[in-house]
Parts: structure tokens; sequence; C-alpha cells
């Protein structure tokens, strides 16, 4: 019998992304260091989207993804969601990973314990409404990095570790296209987890030359959940 990849997510997120044995039942895990990059031995990458902003520009990204059998994964919004609810069900169809981004994108270092409490289980709700779980990664917003305040709460509703990054593509600055390009290919090694966004001209703009020049280096962009299984 299969198993779709939707029913496989479900599975693996419902159990806090298990999958690859990072999440613990005791408290003192969640002061584990953030995920910045997956194994170095093997020739993948992880292109990793902060979800917000207008459909414009996520929607012919998501094509160019389809079209040239990318996988990636992205970090929504809660607000987003809200706004777009249809793509939750087509980033989770298409192949990609879909994780939690917090329920309003706030600076999340600067706020209470209960706010950052409620942004990231906003956000949980929000998905576990469109996809029936709760996603299967979380990267805090406004921060490359979680504190322990924020890893206990994500801990909290399931989510094993942070996902940080090693990659910054700047994308978020609105940089030319080659500064965007420089940025990504200049500074990957194998299994690096690269920050983009939606929401910018930019990314659209220079990703079929990323995607082609990471062709041409064999490296190949995988979801997080690919990348950090191996």
């Amino acid at each position: 019998m299969s198993i779709s990849r939707r029913d496989f997510l479900k599975a693996t997120a419902v159990a806090g992304a298990t999958s690859i044995e990072i999440l613990g039942s005791e408290p003192a895990q969640a002061a584990a260091a953030d995920i910045q990059h997956g194994s170095r031995t093997v020739k993948k990458v992880a292109l990793t989207f902060h979800g917000a902003g207008a459909p414009d520009y996520a929607d012919p990204l998501l094509k160019l993804f389809k079209s040239t059998g990318t996988k990636i994964s992205v970090f929504a919004v809660g607000t987003w969601l809200l706004k777009e609810p249809s793509i939750a069900s087509r980033i989770i169809d298409e192949g990609h990973d879909l994780g939690n981004h917090t329920m309003t994108h706030t600076q999340m270092k600067t706020i209470s314990a209960k706010r950052v409490d409620a942004e990231i289980s906003g956000c949980a709700d929000e998905l576990t409404k469109l996809i029936g779980n709760h996603g299967a990664w979380f990267r805090p917003s406004g921060t490359q990095f979680s504190t322990p305040t924020i890893r206990m709460a994500a801990l909290k509703y399931g989510y094993g570790q942070c996902i940080s990054y090693e990659v910054d593509s700047e994308d978020f600055k609105d940089v030319s296209k080659n500064k965007m390009i420089s940025n990504v290919m200049n500074n990957l090694k194998n299994g690096s987890i690269i920050s983009m966004h939606f929401g910018h001209k930019v990314t659209l703009d220079a990703m079929p030359t990323i995607l082609e020049k990471l062709h041409a280096a064999g490296i190949t962009p995988v979801t997080l959940t690919e990348l950090l299984s191996a």
C-alpha cells in the first residue's frame, strides 16, 4: 500500500519532526542549538522561503519549481495563510515542506514569553486547519537564531528544534539580481540551508540562474525533511 506525501508529512509533523530523531521529551532539549545546515557529505542544499507577501511572486516561483522538479521548504506566516489559504495545500501537494514562521512575523526576541507562545501556537493552529498538522518545521521571525524562551515554546507545540540558516540571500533587502546570486552561490556548502523570501521581485528574477548554477555544480535542492534525514 502506498502512502501519499501529504499523509507522510502529516505523520511526521504530528510526531514533531521525529523522523530525524531531534525531538525528545525532556525540556532541556529545547536548549539545543538551532539547525543551520545538514550533512556535509552530500551535494544537497535546502532552499527555504519565508512565506508572506503578495501571490504575484509566490505563484510564478512555485510554477518554476514545479516545472524544474525543484523541492523547497516554505515557512509560512499565519496572517499570510489567512489571506491565501489555498497556497498551503498547493505547497504540500507539489512536494514541498511547509512550516511555521509565526503568526504575525514579529520580532520574536523582543516580545514577552506569553506573546512568543501565541505567535507559535497561532500559526500552528492555522496550519492544522489547512493541512491537518502543525507543519514540519519552525523558524522564528525577525532573528536568525532563537532564544531559550523561543525554543521552549517551539518544543511545547511539537517542533523539536528551531531551523536557522547558513546562507542569507539578502533578497529581503531588495539587492540586485547579481548580488543575490553571488550571495547564494559564493557562500553555500554541501548541506547548506539557504534563506530566501516570497514577496520580493529579485527572488523571482534570480531564481532561474541560481537553479542553473546549482545544477551545473552538481548540487541538488531538496526539502529540509530530505536534507536533515541524510
